[in-house]
């Protein structure tokens, strides 16, 4: 019976430090967007000759398409992204 218990909390032990670490992954993500986002734009404002006008609308598809995935995997809330801010 302790031994269950033993190997149980284990196995609690290693699924929080896993969803932990998975959180300041995203988390860590997160604050990296905007220097991948500034990567982006820069390589994709040298076709803006090629691109025209489309090229606004493609970021802009990007942004929200990156929000969408960042506001779904940290479950944000209007108000949690406001004080993030």
């Amino acid at each position: 019976m302790i031994a269950k218990q033993a190997q149980g909390s284990g196995s609690l032990a290693k699924a929080r430090q896993a969803l932990c670490g998975n959180s300041a992954d995203i988390h860590y993500a997160s604050k990296l967007w905007p220097v991948f986002r500034a990567l982006i734009s820069g390589a994709l404002d040298s076709m803006r000759a090629v691109l025209g006008e489309a090229l606004d609308q493609v970021l802009s598809v990007i942004d929200e398409h990156v929000h969408v995935w960042f506001t779904q995997v940290l479950q944000l809330t209007p108000a949690t992204q406001a004080r993030s801010q």
